[in-house]
């Protein structure tokens, strides 16, 4: 057990902290305190012996400087089980600190340049001090554990091993997250994805998740100092769910008008952009009603009461928006199995981070849609409704699994093949979706998120009516592809532009 006989305390969060003191100081607890914690005990009618008569110093530079000193660090430090660490200290006119209680400056994301000056400096030093001498010294991060230090000393015996391992181990794991925080305020500090020696994530849980992607599998959701991009209005979210939810925010961000996305098991089985939300949402669903049972549907924009009255009698899993009409949101309260979701669109995802094979694979976030105007290589450039189609179809392709194809028309998608070993397998499947939900290829164009290593997949678009196709190029047999689409008369658009997504 490690017995409590002095207590520093130096806290940015004032939470909780004067009935935590009061509880200690009544166990006998002499407390030490740094100016401003000193100040609000003070306050509070609470007793603390400021720091600097520990130090024999006085704060310098405006307070910058008051704990980080041999009188503080060497009472942390001193081993108990040490003769020679106590004969020292006790030599240099030192007391022991049996328990460091400390929290650090908040860092926010306002005037980024100005915010350098308000890094903590003493506060870590004096956690990560406490939790490598956690025999001897009580490391306290965080206002949640006051209640179970302060019931172990009340038990008289002091604090045990699990519990001073367990506040070690915060200890570490909350300076490590304030580096991570710390080094996203140093212009440039945040490298570019994969391309510096090495990464800091500073993850904090926001939600216990029932289980991962299957019942077995324990789950929860991480996110940095920003907070997430969506928000839940009604329901549990589940793992699923929450990839999901991504795809929908990622897929609508491509556009500036009304568009709606309906997403299953991580990708788009309908996208549609209409001038009216309502009618965007109806043809994305339409795309695939099969598939979209069960499925989460996205939306650009508030979601009306139009669009829940248009949902009220189908099954769907998750409704993803901007924002929702009050009607709308008490017609969705009354879909139990429904989850309402609140998200912002465009987040801004700059880094991809992904575990493999024993490691982690970080990228860039895939936020470029073309790397040059459309490069039409079949003949003249079309008319400017089957630009906008095929634009919009690449749109769509971008978040399809790969391999990808899709076909749309009129702003909507109409097949979607996706996540097969073979393009043109996907190509087959895109089509046979189109046909059983009686949609018109006929004049439609076709997207790829991949080059075509064959003109196989030209050959299906002709067959069933395609007029124009849309694809990065790239193959060793591009211009046979291109002869061959200029043979069937099919328009050709190069992107110069992959969008694998594995």
């Amino acid at each position: 057990m490690a017995h409590v006989k002095t207590a520093l305390l130096s806290v940015f969060d004032k939470t909780g902290l004067a009935e935590f003191a009061r509880r200690i100081s009544g166990r006998g607890v002499k407390i030490i305190a740094s100016g401003g914690t000193r100040r609000y005990l003070a306050e509070q009618g609470i007793e603390a012996v400021e720091t600097s008569a520990i130090t024999g110093r006085v704060e310098v530079l405006g307070g910058l400087v008051k704990t980080l000193h041999p009188g503080i660090h060497a009472g942390i430090l001193a081993d108990r089980a040490d003769p020679d660490h106590m004969s020292e200290l006790s030599e240099l006119g030192y007391e022991k600190i049996d328990m460091v209680v400390v929290n650090f400056y908040a860092l926010g994301e306002e005037r980024r340049e100005k915010e350098l000056s308000f890094i903590d400096i003493g506060g870590p030093a004096m956690a990560r001090a406490a939790a490598k001498n956690f025999e001897s010294c009580v490391p306290v991060p965080d206002p949640s554990w006051y209640e179970r230090v302060a019931a172990a000393l009340a038990s008289g015996g002091g604090v045990g091993t699990d519990l001073r391992w367990d506040l070690a181990r915060d200890a570490i794991r909350r300076t490590g997250m304030y580096d991570a925080a710390t080094l996203d305020l140093i212009p440039g500090g945040s490298q570019p994805a994969g391309t510096g020696d090495s990464i800091l994530l500073g993850l904090t849980k926001h939600m216990d998740l029932r289980y991962g992607e299957n019942p077995h599998q324990a789950g929860g959701f991480f996110a940095g100092g920003k907070e997430p991009s969506f928000r839940a209005i009604k329901g549990d979210l589940s793992y699923n769910n929450i990839l999901d939810v991504d795809c929908c925010i990622g897929q609508l961000g491509e556009f500036e008008g009304s568009a709606a996305v309906v997403v299953k098991h991580v990708g788009p089985c309908g996208v549609a952009e209409c001038e009216d939300g309502l009618e965007a949402l109806r043809r994305a669903y339409a795309c695939d009603p099969l598939s979209a049972f069960g499925g989460v549907i996205g939306v650009s924009f508030t979601f009306s009461e139009e669009c829940a009255a248009f949902v009220a009698k189908k099954f769907v899993e998750c409704i993803v928006a901007p924002g929702y009409e009050t009607a709308a949101l008490e017609r969705l309260r009354k879909k139990k199995r429904t989850r309402v979701v609140e998200a912002r669109l465009g987040c801004g995802v700059s880094e991809v981070v992904r575990t493999a094979a024993g490691g982690t694979l970080v990228q860039t976030h895939d936020d470029r849609l073309l790397a040059q105007d459309l490069e039409f290589v079949t003949g003249e450039d079309p008319e400017k409704a089957l630009i906008d189609d095929l634009i919009f179809a690449w749109k769509a392709v971008k978040h399809v699994r790969s391999n990808a194809i899709v076909f749309a028309a009129s702003g909507a998608t109409i097949g979607i093949g996706a996540g097969q070993p073979s393009r043109v397998d996907s190509t087959k499947i895109a089509i046979r979706k189109a046909r059983e939900g009686e949609h018109d290829l006929a004049g439609s164009v076709m997207a790829s998120d991949g080059f075509f290593p064959f003109p196989d997949s030209i050959d299906l678009a002709a067959e069933v009516g395609a007029c124009a196709v849309i694809q990065p190029g790239g193959s060793i047999r591009d211009q046979a592809v291109i002869d061959r689409a200029r043979e069937l008369g099919i328009v050709m658009a190069l992107t110069r532009t992959r969008h694998f997504k594995h």
